[in-house]
């Protein structure tokens, strides 16, 4: 029934809506609004599905599957500018990767007309995007994510016909998981390993290694032992762990609640 595939897809807003309110003085915020966008976009489409059958998957219905793709990668890319001062601004480059995206959509004149570099350049961003969160804590959901994106983008390149499309309703599966990974981990007895590894989670692979530099040549320049390895603080006495919060904490700053 309609109304049951419609309730299981907007069952999506409740990780969605935890991780935007989680973060929401953060800098992330503004990355968890697009994927929010693109969530709602996935639905319509898969409603679309759902209610038309075949005949979605064809024509100008195909557009909010592309659409669904684009927003997407702007929610991934927005993540890679989430760092006060510049992630409002971040917005506009953001934006314009969107135009870019949706110049496919201007040259069919409302109609899907894709050819393959537009193609191989939204496969190519929504890898980097994907491979951000693989080494986290949401790599399996990031892996869910880019597997659905894999097979929609297959359905693009597609020869003539109707594309072979799958799982609609297994959409709300990442963002559940996704939350289910984070509360399902136990939290660590150092403050800065809690802190640490929640930041990795959020911000993905890119920006917890540039942080986790700058907080060793930090650490390093104060005469420090403690070092921040992937999973954790290490080769730190207990002595050190005051000031060693104090220095993420700083690095963090960027990040973190506005002033």
């Amino acid at each position: 029934m309609d109304w049951v595939a419609a309730v299981i897809l907007a069952s999506a807003a409740v990780p969605l809506g935890w991780a935007w309110w989680a973060n929401r003085r953060t800098s992330l915020a503004h990355a968890l609004s697009w994927a929010a966008l693109a969530y709602m976009t996935w639905g319509a489409a898969a409603m679309a599905y759902v209610v038309w059958g075949a005949a979605a998957l064809t024509g100008e219905r195909l557009v909010l599957g592309y659409l669904a793709l684009c927003l997407t990668n702007c929610a991934g890319v927005a993540v890679l500018g989430a760092r006060r001062p510049g992630v409002v601004a971040w917005n506009f480059v953001v934006a314009g990767l969107l135009i870019v995206q949706l110049l496919p959509l201007a040259e069919g004149f409302g109609a899907l007309h894709l050819t393959w570099p537009p193609l191989l350049f939204l496969a190519g961003t929504l890898a980097v995007c994907v491979l951000n969160y693989l080494p986290t804590r949401l790599g399996p959901a990031a892996l869910l994510v880019g597997l659905f994106c894999g097979t929609e983008l297959w359905s693009l390149m597609a020869p003539p016909g109707p594309p072979i499309r799958w799982g609609w309703l297994t959409l709300p599966v990442p963002p559940w998981l996704a939350l289910v990974l984070i509360k399902a981990r136990a939290a660590p007895a150092s403050e800065i390993d809690r802190t640490w590894l929640r930041f990795r989670d959020s911000f993905g692979a890119l920006w917890a290694e540039r942080t986790r530099e700058q907080f060793n040549r930090a650490a390093a320049n104060a005469g420090l032992a403690g070092r921040l390895g992937w999973r954790g603080l290490r080769g730190a006495p207990a002595a050190e762990h005051g000031q060693l919060l104090d220095i993420l904490r700083a690095v963090l700053k960027r990040f973190g609640p506005a002033d």
